[in-house]
């Protein structure tokens, strides 16, 4: 569908291309963007993509002794399993076993705490773990990534993993439930990794709230269990002094405030520990949006709008999209590739086309060196940080329609 929308716009007239648009809307695909920029965003998908793997997973001398995992050379090529969790997603979007199997296996030998069937949360480039303990976040990623291979096994596109105990659908199944009974209290407050203190309470993390993530896994195992875990969630999201704008800060406590005074308290840095929309909470638009456009749910669906509306309210919806207070007050002084990822995102779910088109149109501006270097940005070195290359690679996943649901 969309190779047919870029062929036709050239000769389509408004009207058409309009009734074009609003029926892959009803149908429930993201349609093409349609803007002067004249941007191939599926063939720069491909291109990063390509470029994601040789800067981060097979990176030679670097890396060789945890050759696999999704390596960070801005930090002397250590690995954190929030990476491994992006490499799936994306391995998975991409329909490459190869690469997926090789990030999973480098995961299951080194990363896998086998004690409670987690990942720990980051190893030095020696393959020497240096970060005990799960990252919520990533292993979530993991296990829907999994689930999704799974499907490409039933579908009849992937072979199946060939140890029985590392099979795609058995591996989803229990990392659910080590996810379940490790990073949970009372089965409904979200830990931020299973060796955080403050029972999900007095600290939470609004980004590792993944409302999409949990359906999948009681859909993967006809559980309900995790309707809890959505309810609570959104209850905390919608209860922070950013919520009317449709904005989360990177840290909280599970009643909306700041928890810098628990911060203070077990010791992490104050930079550690934002009541501000940063590097953490920028993935909240991107997290929400994907319940509404996949399940329809009323709750992200309102939050995406409010998102949308905050950005309009600003004196350049697309250059302003930055990062922000929880008053709406720009706390950065840039913006880059991922931010507008993430932002369009929002643009996506709430159906707002024009913010959309202008969004990724501006986004263009950060294509230079896509096709010919496979990376985002407009900086020689933006190429460097695998975080911002996975949120700008995900964003433009969720413009073309490439990142979608591919569970029943």
């Amino acid at each position: 569908m969309r190779l047919i929308v870029t062929r036709v716009t050239r000769r389509f007239s408004s009207v058409a291309l309009s009734l074009f648009i609003s029926m892959s809307i009803f149908m429930g695909s993201t349609p093409y963007p349609i803007h002067g920029a004249g941007i191939a965003w599926s063939d720069l998908l491909k291109s990063t993509w390509a470029g994601y793997k040789q800067r981060f997973i097979y990176c030679g001398d670097p890396c060789a002794k945890a050759q696999g995992l999704v390596h960070d050379p801005s930090t002397g090529y250590t690995s954190v399993s929030e990476g491994i969790g992006y490499g799936l997603l994306m391995a998975v979007t991409m329909n490459d076993q190869a690469t997926f199997n090789d990030i999973y296996q480098a995961a299951e030998q080194i990363l896998l705490d086998k004690l409670t069937g987690l990942y720990n949360w980051k190893v030095d480039q020696a393959a020497t773990i240096i970060g005990f303990g799960a990252a919520t976040d990533a292993d979530q990623d993991i296990a829907v990534a999994l689930i999704f291979a799974e499907q490409r096994v039933k579908a009849g596109e992937w072979q199946q993993n060939q140890r029985a105990d590392n099979a795609y659908g058995v591996r989803a199944s229990a990392l659910i439930d080590a996810l379940y009974r490790y990073t949970l209290y009372q089965g409904k407050y979200l830990l931020p990794g299973n060796k955080w203190l403050g029972n999900g309470m007095d600290i939470t993390n609004p980004s590792y709230f993944a409302p999409a993530w949990y359906r999948l896994y009681d859909k993967f195992q006809n559980t309900t269990r995790w309707q809890a875990v959505i309810d609570q969630g959104y209850t905390s999201l919608y209860a922070n002094e950013g919520a009317p704008l449709g904005l989360a800060p990177d840290w909280m406590s599970v009643d909306g405030q700041s928890a810098s005074e628990f911060c203070q308290k077990i010791g992490i840095p104050a930079d550690g520990c934002k009541f501000e929309m940063t590097y953490d909470a920028i993935r909240v638009p991107w997290r929400i949006g994907l319940d509404c456009l996949w399940f329809s749910e009323a709750r992200a669906c309102e939050w995406s709008k409010r998102t949308v509306t905050f950005l309009h309210s600003l004196k350049n919806p697309v250059t302003d999209a930055k990062m922000f207070d929880m008053a709406g007050q720009s706390v950065i002084g840039y913006q880059d590739e991922l931010m507008l990822g993430m932002w369009l995102t929002a643009a996506i779910a709430a159906k707002d086309e024009a913010l959309q088109n202008k969004l990724s149109l501006r986004l263009s501006d950060f294509t230079g060196h896509a096709a010919k270097d496979g990376f985002w940005g407009s900086k020689p070195d933006s190429g460097q940080y695998y975080f911002s290359q996975s949120l700008a690679w995900f964003g433009v996943a969720m413009l073309t329609g490439d990142f979608k649901n591919l569970y029943p």
